[in-house]
């Protein structure tokens, strides 16, 4: 099995007043390279607390995440947001891009931030992401200017600009209206149909087919992460 990512045992503890509240609890997962993902649940289940974990944003109590053979936990923060800038690319709900700057300044930064992309390519790869998430018409504009959906094809235009193998989002289209939100499932679709490893924390009902896994979450643990996404449905 080509595993890109392996989270073994992986726990995540906060301390809620005078008591240990466990938001993930020895979890064990493969992914493999290629795979679309939905992580869903219940709010508190955890789905947001594994996400941070695979992206290194967070770190566990317990366990590991290893990422094609690293332990990503185990990198000092210098070499472990040097590593989470080459490799993974991350959409918020919120889009979180930079209101000062234009939306392609903003691809052009995250590109500039990491060092990967050489400064001579990082132009045209910034256009060449515009127009896969079709917005070009739209990259002097800044952020304000633009919709919720645009802004967040903006923001995974950001999330590729180094040419991640793995993308994660959570919630990417919890704000977005459905004919939008059907908009940027389909760019999603269209990164793994590319190769890329695409993980998507979602709390609405999944559609049948559009996955290839859905691990559902309850209270920290996995219930049944190899059922199909219609049993899964069935179940919720």
């Amino acid at each position: 099995m080509d595993n890109i990512i392996e989270l073994k045992q992986l726990t995540r503890s906060y301390r809620q007043g005078g008591r240990v509240f466990a938001a993930l609890s020895n979890v064990d997962l493969n992914i493999q390279k290629g795979e679309h993902i939905a992580i869903t649940g219940k709010s508190g289940s955890g789905k947001s607390t594994m996400l941070n974990l695979i992206a290194g944003i967070d770190h566990p109590t317990n366990g590991s995440v290893e990422v094609s053979g690293i332990d990503i936990h185990q990198l000092d923060e210098s070499k472990l947001a040097a590593w989470r800038g080459k490799n993974i690319g991350i959409v918020f709900q919120f889009f979180q891009l930079i209101p000062t700057l234009t939306i392609n300044e903003n691809i052009l930064l995250a590109m500039e931030f990491v060092g990967k992309i050489p400064k001579e390519e990082r132009q045209e790869n910034a256009s060449s992401l515009l127009r896969l998430v079709s917005i070009s018409d739209h990259r002097d504009k800044l952020p304000a200017a633009l919709s919720g959906g645009e802004q967040q094809r903006a923001a995974i235009a950001r999330a590729l600009a180094n040419n991640p193998d793995i993308m994660v989002a959570d919630e990417p289209t919890g704000n977005l209206d459905s004919a939008t939100a059907k908009s940027v499932k389909e760019i999603f679709a269209t990164l793994v149909a590319q190769g890329k490893t695409v993980i998507v924390v979602t709390h609405e009902a999944v559609e049948d087919g559009r996955f290839d896994r859905v691990i559902r979450l309850r209270d920290g643990k996995i219930v049944s992460p190899d059922n199909t996404t219609s049993q899964m449905q069935e179940q919720a």
